[in-house]
């Protein structure tokens, strides 16, 4: 059985010491010792791989917004989907749910997990961007952090207040936005996406 790594975040260390996780210098992780049963530690457990959204190519989306803690405008980035997505929808039961096809763009926040070619593409364009511990949420999921003081820059303003990021209630505001339209599958689960994206058209395709 493989190895299980835990997401404990710093504040959380010593109660995950207190409770029998081990520490791995070498991969800086905390991993749960075969002796003992993943579940005692089920708050730091990976997050779940089965994608709840789809698409047969994705938009990585550019846009800056402010920095609450130095003020500076900071480039910040996510995922958008086109028309024709799919997601997967749970109703009553997961082990009901089916795959509902799309016909209006979306834009995905709070995703938790993301297939590693696409980890592989974003990491390429930004070094702000990565898997992190939110306090406000008490989750982890991929955020942005300021490029010049490495605030942490939460989805909720990032991607759900006008005028922060990618909520585009102007022309102007939607022009700012740039969308490079990645040819390939995207799998991710998210927390929340949008049902339609406003201004879509205006915004420049790379």
């Amino acid at each position: 059985m493989p190895r299980v790594n835990l997401r404990v975040p710093f504040q959380d260390k010593d109660e995950a010491k207190r409770l029998g996780a081990r520490w791995d210098a070498a991969a800086r992780v905390w991993f749960v010792p075969e002796e003992l049963e993943p579940a005692r530690f089920e708050r730091w457990l990976p997050p779940d791989e089965t994608p709840n959204v789809r698409a047969d190519s994705y938009f990585i989306c550019a846009s800056t917004r402010p920095c609450w803690r130095c003020g500076t405008a900071s480039p910040v980035h996510g995922f958008m989907l086109p028309p024709g997505h799919e997601t997967f929808d749970c109703y009553d039961d997961a082990e009901d749910g089916v795959w509902e096809p799309s016909e209006e763009p979306t834009l995905l926040c709070y995703l938790d997990w993301l297939s590693p070619e696409i980890v592989a593409r974003i990491t390429t364009l930004t070094r702000h961007y990565g898997y992190a511990y939110s306090e406000d949420t008490g989750s982890f999921y991929w955020m942005n952090r300021c490029e010049y003081c490495d605030a942490p820059f939460g989805d909720h303003e990032t991607y759900c207040e006008p005028g922060q990021g990618f909520l585009a209630f102007t022309m102007e505001d939607a022009r700012r936005i740039t969308l490079l339209h990645v040819q390939e599958p995207f799998a991710g689960r998210c927390g929340s996406y949008s049902i339609g994206v406003t201004l879509f058209e205006e915004m420049h395709v790379a």
